[in-house]
């Protein structure tokens, strides 16, 4: 890896939920740092750890995980509303174009495939942004069936995805199909890539999930949904809103279930017994597990991706690149 023949490099880590990433991440970049002599940045590319107060549900990488090394985009929204995809890549650049200036490597690190995706192929989201900002004008939310007609004539299988009552999905799929799409619109990031992938077979991943699940527990994860519910009125939200509640705390695995299981059992959620955060954990656990499938299918999206199994191949493969 030479930085005159490559004097802007990107690497890239994408994976499932549990399958490692901020093991092999860290002990990536301490090799590049001390081994090679380029100061690492890791930009996170997790949809949830983007929001504050969502520490332990979204198993974000704490300071002695990080070992000194530098992570960006985490911690930069607050819940209440979904931080869009345009103002994740806007300030995503910024970090990197800092690490390049500097003479660094950005390391994206995360599970999000889209949001891997935009930072490695350089996509162009304003189209996006504002036809999403029209149609919002267009189809206020009382409007969501009627957006979602729309949706169907022009793109049968994305309506499909998603159901009438789901404003905001509805509106970022008709804002993608009406703004040209992101994935059509990409330029060139100007940056060497290498891309690497983290896997482990399904049966080692599903047990992992639920040890995560577990350890969050232990950790004092029961208390960080009491103080989220307590800083933003989540119950109250949750029953008058149902799913259609803007806050991101309502709409994230590992905290979602939590409210469902309250409002069914007609129980405040400090209240719920052992019974209840049993069920809990099912919900949770099973729900994760599914989102790992669909995140393992983003494989074969990522371009030039290539497989490792930890922080050693991680380093090989990218000094070979």
């Amino acid at each position: 890896m030479s930085q005159e023949s490559a004097p802007r490099l990107i690497v890239a880590l994408y994976g499932p939920t549990s399958s490692g990433k901020t093991h092999v991440s860290v002990e990536l970049c301490l090799r590049l740092r001390d081994e090679l002599g380029v100061e690492p940045v890791v930009i996170s590319a997790d949809s949830r750890q983007v929001y504050r107060h969502m520490d332990i549900g979204t198993s974000k990488t704490t300071r002695e995980e990080m070992h000194g090394v530098r992570h960006e985009m985490i911690d930069v929204a607050e819940p209440i509303r979904k931080l869009e995809l345009e103002n994740f890549v806007s300030q995503a650049r910024d970090h990197m174009d800092a690490c390049w200036d500097s003479g660094g490597v950005p390391v994206v690190v995360g599970g999000t495939s889209v949001y891997v995706r935009s930072l490695l192929e350089g996509w162009e989201v304003d189209a996006v942004a504002e036809s999403r900002n029209a149609l919002k004008k267009d189809f206020p939310r009382s409007m969501a069936s009627d957006a979602h007609e729309v949706l169907a004539r022009l793109d049968r299988k994305a309506a499909a995805k998603l159901h009438a009552n789901n404003y905001d999905g509805v509106i970022n799929a008709l804002a993608h199909v009406m703004g040209n799409d992101t994935e059509r619109s990409k330029s060139a990031l100007g940056a060497r890539r290498v891309v690497l992938g983290i896997d482990r077979p399904v049966r080692d991943l599903d047990r992992r999930v639920a040890g995560t699940y577990d350890n969050q527990m232990r950790r004092g994860l029961q208390d960080e949904i009491l103080d989220l519910n307590a800083r933003y009125g989540l119950e109250d939200q949750f029953r008058r809103l149902s799913n259609q509640a803007p806050n991101q705390v309502l709409h994230t695995h590992g905290y979602s279930e939590w409210f469902e299981l309250a409002r069914e059992t007609g129980k405040p959620l400090d209240r719920l017994t052992p019974d209840d955060l049993d069920t809990v954990r099912e919900r949770v656990v099973e729900r994760i597990r599914t989102h790992t499938r669909r995140q393992r299918s983003a494989f074969k999206k990522l371009q030039g991706v290539r497989m490792i199994r930890n922080a050693r191949e991680a380093f090989t493969t990218t000094c070979d690149a």
